[in-house]
């Protein structure tokens, strides 16, 4: 063998495939949701091996080479697992149930017929769209550009920050990485404390932080990170924020759809209904006892986002330090600035 070999791996199958990334806590299964009622659209799913390939390269610890070729290799075995519905979620009650898909009855031929080339095969001519779920990859999503090209519809979806729920479910989760097995992320390990691999440049920073500093600082580190790949022309990406989608959800599912050549059926529209947009408030979502479990109560009146966002604001600065509290209001700041503007 050669002292020095590189092995690699191209991508054989040409699907297209839908990348919905976002905060934790930011409106990815709502969007999701929306996105799988699209013809020919899977039902979304979450693959921590992307992301974790993702992190080793933002790292520096594999090359891109490497990179492209994992992807390669995850995306082609996706493609030909998700023809045979393998590695797929049955539990009824979860977010990523196929029980969940809008159209499951194709789910249910799909379970029922044998024969693995017959089903493989139609998936291929059908040209079927994987749909993948992120947690905060965007700054960090070079490796997928590189693989997929223009097979790729990267999607980012962006909430504003003084939502008391998501810096919620970020300060829980801030606590369970690295100490358990449920979840794939892979971290820096500064001193006994696990920084999540999606941080790049404040690591020290969050290593020294409590759970409500690091739910902030995930929150610089996505926002303005991932404000430079979007901004960075070479990278295609559908930016969404959370505060037009439930209004509009329309405006971007045009776009997708354009995208994939797919018309919008009367489908799309059952699904909309289900997830209650265009709403009448940001937090007008529908019942849910997962969400519920995570902190999210059903509003007892519709406010505007302006008021919404300075009650928020308002509720922070009772248990938030003043330094992180100033931290926040800039973030907020140049939020509205980018996204909202005039709603």
């Amino acid at each position: 063998m050669p002292k020095e070999s590189q092995l690699s791996r191209e991508s054989f199958l040409q699907n297209k495939i839908i990348f919905v990334d976002g905060f934790i806590g930011g409106g990815k299964t709502l969007f999701s949701q929306i996105i799988s009622s699209l013809d020919r659209v899977e039902m979304w799913v979450h693959r921590p091996l992307v992301e974790q390939v993702c992190g080793l390269y933002s790292h520096k610890n594999i090359d891109m080479n490497t990179a492209v070729s994992l992807l390669n290799c995850c995306f082609d075995n996706e493609i030909y697992n998700q023809s045979l519905l393998r590695d797929q979620n049955f539990r009824p009650y979860d977010h990523s149930s196929v029980f969940k898909y809008p159209t499951k009855q194709d789910y249910i031929h799909r379970m029922s017929n044998s024969n693995d080339q017959e089903l493989f095969i139609k998936f291929i001519n059908d040209k079927r769209v994987l749909h993948f779920m992120s947690h905060g990859i965007t700054a960090l999503s070079a490796p997928i550009f590189e693989s997929l090209g223009d097979r790729l519809i990267f999607c980012r979806l962006t909430r504003c920050p003084s939502s008391i729920y998501m810096l919620n479910h970020l300060a829980r989760w801030s606590k369970r990485w690295g100490k358990e097995s449920r979840n794939g992320m892979m971290y820096n390990d500064i001193k006994g404390q696990k920084v999540p691999h999606f941080i790049v440049n404040r690591i020290e920073d969050y290593a020294k932080a409590d759970e409500y500093e690091r739910a902030i600082i995930m929150l610089e580190e996505w926002l303005e990170e991932g404000n430079k790949i979007k901004d960075d022309k070479k990278f295609n990406i559908i930016e969404i924020p959370f505060e037009r989608l439930v209004f509009e959800p329309m405006k971007y599912m045009k776009q997708i759809s354009s995208q994939l050549n797919i018309k919008i059926s009367k489908s799309v529209f059952k699904e909309m209904k289900k997830q209650k947009v265009p709403r009448k408030s940001l937090d007008d979502a529908p019942d849910s006892s997962i969400f519920e479990n995570y902190g999210w109560k059903k509003p007892t009146k519709h406010l505007s986002v302006e008021d919404q966002i300075a009650n928020e604001i308002k509720e922070m600065r009772s248990y938030l330090k003043p330094n992180m509290m100033k931290r926040v209001e800039i973030l907020v700041e140049n939020y509205s600035a980018r996204h909202l503007g005039k709603l």
